[in-house]
């Protein structure tokens, strides 16, 4: 005679398996991965020349096998990393789709489940550099606190002067990449980082989302975590500053 199991009955066996645990002769199922997830959006109103850009990466292991993607309802194209180690998805156009202060929705689904977090867009960050600065000196870069943004994000580089090679002039001849990542509304870049002539050009990117520490928790929350952070900036972000000669 066949035997049913009630309810009740399997009730019972998931609440014993949930006290003994697994073992060889008892196979639990595995549990499912939980997706890494980082995205950003940078827009740039650019003079007429605007533009948007949005990308995101998602990675488990295994790798999920599907990947949706939606900014304010937005989608994003879906792909594979070009070195396969996860699912990108991005977006790219013409225009500012998202001005400042507007509150725009990350939603991700995989086949592992839904993820979704919700930042608000920065106003841009306006530079008040110094126009010259001489070899040895170091160089500040200050601006005001803008709203909703939560740290600042600086990017340059030291194009070193041919000319000043030729007249013998101090320093290094390669260009050289500068970077900061602060809280505060100024970046001091040391004179051991000038080590050349020439002009240092580049931007200050207002971000609104979790600053990136360690241990940082990350904005992105249900089945699945991670970063998602809003970028923005403008003609009055950017910045030039000559490097003369030692007087």
């Amino acid at each position: 005679m066949t035997r049913r199991i009630t309810p009740f009955v399997a009730a019972a066996v998931a609440i014993v398996l949930l006290v003994i645990g697994c073992s060889d002769d008892l196979v639990c199922p595995e549990p499912e991965p939980t997706p890494y997830i980082s995205a950003f959006v940078v827009q740039n109103p650019g003079g007429g020349d605007e533009s948007t850009h949005a990308e995101l990466v998602c990675t488990a292991d295994p790798l999920p096998s599907s990947l949706a993607a939606y900014v304010n309802g937005r989608a994003l194209a879906a792909g594979v990393s070009p070195d396969g180690h996860g699912l990108i998805a991005t977006l790219d156009a013409d225009e500012v789709l998202w001005s400042p202060g507007t509150q725009c929705l990350l939603q991700v689904s995989t086949n592992y489940g839904s993820a979704a977090a919700t930042v608000v867009m920065p106003d841009a960050a306006t530079v008040t550099e110094p126009t010259e600065i001489s070899l040895g000196d170091s160089l500040k870069l200050v601006w005001r606190s803008v709203a909703d943004a939560d740290y600042y994000e600086v990017s340059a580089v030291l194009a070193p002067d041919a000319s000043a090679a030729m007249r013998g002039a101090p320093g290094n001849r390669d260009t050289l990449s500068l970077s900061a990542t602060t809280r505060e509304t100024f970046a001091v870049f040391l004179s051991e980082s000038i080590v050349s002539t020439g002009v240092v050009s580049g931007f200050v990117e207002a971000v609104a989302g979790p600053f990136p520490e360690a241990g940082a928790a990350g904005n992105i929350s249900g089945d699945g975590w991670g970063f998602f952070t809003l970028r923005y900036l403008n003609s009055g972000s950017a910045f030039d500053v000559t490097v003369s000669d030692v007087p």
